[in-house]
C-alpha cells in the first residue's frame, strides 16, 4: 500500500501544483479587470475635475513638505499665466507670485499649517507672470502621516475676479 502511495505521490502533487496555478491565474485576472476598472474611474474622476475647475473657477495645488515643491493643477497655472514648461514653483517662488503687501500672512499662514497643522484659508492678490492683478480666495488642509507629521498641503485657490478682470482665459 505504502509502495502505492509513493509512486502516485509525484502525481497528487503535480494536480495540486495545478489547481494553485489555476487558482493564481484567475485571481490575476480579476486583479488585472479591477485595476483597469480603477483606472478608468481615476481618469472619469480627473476629467470631472478638470471641468469643475473650468467652470467654477478653482484650482487645486499640493505642496510637499519634504521638498517645497507645490504642484498645481493646470487652472492654477492657467490662474498665475505661468507655462508648464517652467515646471511646478519650489514653496518661496509659490509666494512670490502673491502681491507684496499679502506676502507675509501667506508665509505664516503656511509656515503654521507646516509646523502646528493648522487648515488656513484667506483673500490675498497673486500677480501674474503677465503683471495681471488677481483677487483669490486660498485654503490650504494639512495632509497628516500616521506618525502625526505634516506630509503636506492640500489646497485649492478659487478666482474672485469678475469677468471683466478677467484677461488669463
Amino acid at each position: 500500500m505504502q509502495e502505492i502511495l509513493l509512486a502516485y505521490f509525484p502525481y497528487f502533487l503535480a494536480f495540486v501544483l495545478l489547481l494553485v496555478i489555476a487558482y493564481l491565474w484567475l485571481r490575476l485576472r480579476n486583479v488585472r479587470a479591477d485595476l483597469t476598472t480603477a483606472r478608468l474611474d481615476l481618469n472619469r474622476c480627473q476629467l470631472t475635475l478638470e471641468i469643475s475647475e473650468d467652470v467654477g473657477r478653482f484650482g487645486s495645488w499640493h505642496l510637499d513638505a519634504a521638498t517645497n515643491i507645490v504642484k498645481w493643477s493646470d487652472y492654477v497655472f492657467d490662474m498665475h499665466e505661468r507655462r508648464h514648461s517652467l515646471g511646478n514653483p519650489m514653496l518661496e517662488n509659490a509666494i512670490d507670485y502673491y502681491h507684496p503687501d499679502d506676502r507675509s500672512m501667506v508665509e505664516e499662514a503656511v509656515a503654521r499649517s507646516l509646523d502646528e497643522g493648522a487648515d488656513f484659508e484667506f483673500r490675498a492678490r497673486i500677480l501674474t507672470e503677465n503683471g495681471n492683478e488677481l483677487p483669490v480666495l486660498a485654503r490650504g488642509t494639512c495632509q497628516i502621516g500616521g506618525n502625526g507629521a505634516v506630509l503636506g498641503i492640500f489646497g485649492c485657490f478659487v478666482d474672485l475676479s469678475t469677468p471683466e478682470e478677467r484677461q488669463y482665459a
